[in-house]
């Protein structure tokens, strides 16, 4: 975990949601949605992933309360029973970023997910690295 997401994460207190920046890398971007939906507060943790969704994205998905709807799927609930995770690098253009997120649920189940990051082009974010899709997962195994 990068360590700007580890103070960001100790600073803020429950109620806080981490704003977008042109200061976070790709990976921050995605650590910061993670240790959200990880929080224990599954209400928190949608509006955290919220904050850091594409314009494009919050177009085709929101409003939020659209958006939270998307977690009572099943190929996103797991998100709400994080209980750990991995990130991985897949790609990096400098405008777009994939990477293979490997999360653990409460219940010891693995699901893998495409987790990809753009840069905002235009507008009040340009430059920010935001979320544009994330995969419907593939369940793994049971963890042990």
């Amino acid at each position: 975990m990068c360590l700007v997401v580890i103070l960001l994460m100790k600073q803020a207190t429950s109620q806080d949601i981490i704003s977008p920046s042109s200061a976070f890398s790709s990976q921050e971007v995605i650590e910061i949605q993670l240790l959200g939906l990880q929080s224990g507060d599954p209400q928190r943790g949608i509006e955290q992933v919220w904050a850091f969704a594409h314009p494009a994205n919050k177009q085709a998905t929101g409003p939020l309360p659209r958006f939270k709807m998307l977690f009572e799927l099943p190929a996103y609930s797991p998100l709400l029973e994080l209980q750990n995770y991995s990130v991985d690098l897949i790609e990096d253009t400098g405008l777009v970023s994939q990477y293979l997120i490997s999360i653990v649920t409460n219940d010891g189940i693995s699901y893998d997910y495409l987790w990809v990051v753009e840069k905002v082009l235009t507008g009040e974010q340009a430059g920010f690295w935001m979320t544009t899709m994330v995969s419907s997962p593939r369940q793994m195994r049971r963890a042990s």
